[in-house]
C-alpha cells in the first residue's frame, strides 16, 4: 500500500487532508513538526510527503534539505503544502532543495488527489527503475567477478604451461624460450651468459632406497637451495628428473663459477628429512659461460651441450664437483 506522510502544524489541516486522501486508499502517516517529520521519515520510509512551508524550529524549507540530504530519504517525492498570501514566492527555493510540486492553500480535493496520485506514481517508477538498476549492478558485478575468475584461471593456466608442477621451478620449454631470446640479441648488444647445469648424485639410488615419496622431497628441498642462491633475476628451470639449470645473465665468469660451487657445497652439508628419513645427497655441476667459450655460432643448443659435458665429466670423476666448459678431454 502507498504510504504519505502529512506533515502540519495544524492538527484540523491534518486531519482533512487525512480525509480527502483516505478515500485513495492510501496509507496515511502525520507529523505536526519538522523534527518528528524526519525521524518518522527515516523510521517508515513513506512514498510521498506532503510538508507545509510555515513551521515552527524548523520549517518544511529546511525539513526538505534535510530529506533531500539523506540517501534514505532523498529520493522520496516532497509535495509543498503552502499558504497563497504568504508563501507562493518563496515556493521557487523549496524547488531548489528537491521537492517535487507544491499546492496553494486552500486546494480543492480533487486537485490534491490529482498530484499526490502524479508523486506516488513518480515514486513507484522510481523505486522500479533503482530495482532494476540494482539488478543491473548485480549483473554487472556477477560479469567482472566472472570475468576475473576467467583471467585468474587463465594465468594459472600460463602459469602450469610454464613451470614444473613439483618444485614450481620453471619448466624446460619456458627455459629454452626466454634463453633464446638472450641468444637472439647476441649480435646487437654484449650478453654475457652463463648456465649452470645441475645433476643429484645417486638420485636413482634414493628413489629405490626411500621410495619416490622421498625422492620428491629431495627434490623440492634442493629446489629450496636453488632458488635462496640466486638473484631475483636469474632463471632457474627444472628441466629432467633430477636434473636443473640455472641461468645468470651478465656478471663476471668469476661470481657465476663461485655461485655454482657455493650451491654445491651447501646441498653437501643439508640434511634432507622427509617420510621420518634424514639423508645427506650431494650435487654435480656443469657450467658454460659466453663469451668465455670461444663458440663459432653460440645458440642455447650449442651452451647446453657444453655445460652437459661438463657435467659428465664431474659424474664420471668423482661427483660432487663443479667443472667449468670445456670439459677437460681424458
Amino acid at each position: 500500500m502507498t504510504k504519505i506522510l502529512i506533515v502540519d502544524d495544524s492538527e484540523d489541516n491534518l486531519t482533512l487532508t487525512s480525509l480527502v486522501l483516505q478515500r485513495d486508499d492510501y496509507e496515511i502517516i502525520t507529523a505536526m513538526n519538522g523534527r518528528d517529520a524526519l525521524r518518522i521519515a527515516q523510521i517508515d520510509l513513506p512514498d510521498v510527503i506532503l510538508l507545509d512551508v510555515q513551521m515552527p524550529d524548523l520549517d518544511g524549507f529546511e525539513v526538505c534539505r534535510r530529506l533531500k540530504g539523506e540517501s534514505d530519504t532523498e529520493n522520496i517525492p516532497v509535495l509543498f503544502l503552502t499558504a497563497k498570501h504568504k508563501d507562493i514566492d518563496s515556493v521557487s527555493l523549496g524547488l531548489s532543495l528537491g521537492a517535487e510540486d507544491y499546492i496553494v492553500k486552500p486546494f480543492s480535493s480533487i486537485e490534491l488527489r490529482a498530484r499526490v496520485s502524479v508523486l506516488a506514481r513518480l515514486k513507484n517508477q522510481m523505486d522500479e527503475l533503482g530495482n532494476k538498476n540494482q539488478q543491473l549492478e548485480s549483473a554487472n558485478q556477477a560479469l567482472a567477478d566472472s570475468n576475473e575468475q576467467i583471467l585468474q584461471a587463465q594465468k594459472a593456466l600460463e602459469q602450469m604451461a610454464i613451470t614444473d608442477p613439483l618444485t614450481a621451478l620453471y619448466n624446460r620449454r619456458y627455459f629454452t624460450e626466454r634463453l633464446s631470446e638472450a641468444f637472439a640479441m647476441i649480435d646487437r648488444e654484449p650478453v654475457v651468459i652463463h648456465l649452470l647445469m645441475f645433476d643429484l648424485d645417486h638420485f636413482k639410488k634414493v628413489n629405490d632406497t626411500y621410495g619416490h615419496q622421498m625422492g620428491d622431497a629431495v627434490l623440492l628441498q634442493f629446489s629450496h637451495i636453488l632458488r635462496r642462491a640466486v638473484r631475483k633475476n636469474d632463471i632457474i628451470a627444472r628441466i629432467g628428473g633430477e636434473e636443473f639449470v640455472i641461468a645468470m645473465l651478465n656478471i663476471p665468469s668469476d661470481r657465476a663459477h663461485l655461485a655454482a660451487d657455493r650451491i654445491r657445497m651447501e646441498v653437501e652439508g643439508y640434511k634432507f628429512e622427509a617420510e621420518g628419513y634424514s639423508l645427506s645427497v650431494t650435487t654435480s655441476i656443469g657450467v658454460a659461460s659466453y663469451p668465455d667459450l670461444q663458440l663459432e655460432n653460440p645458440t642455447l643448443e650449442t651452451m647446453l651441450h657444453e655445460a652437459d659435458e661438463a657435467l659428465y665429466y664431474a659424474k664420471s670423476h668423482g661427483r660432487n664437483r663443479t667443472v667449468i666448459a670445456p670439459a677437460p678431454k681424458d
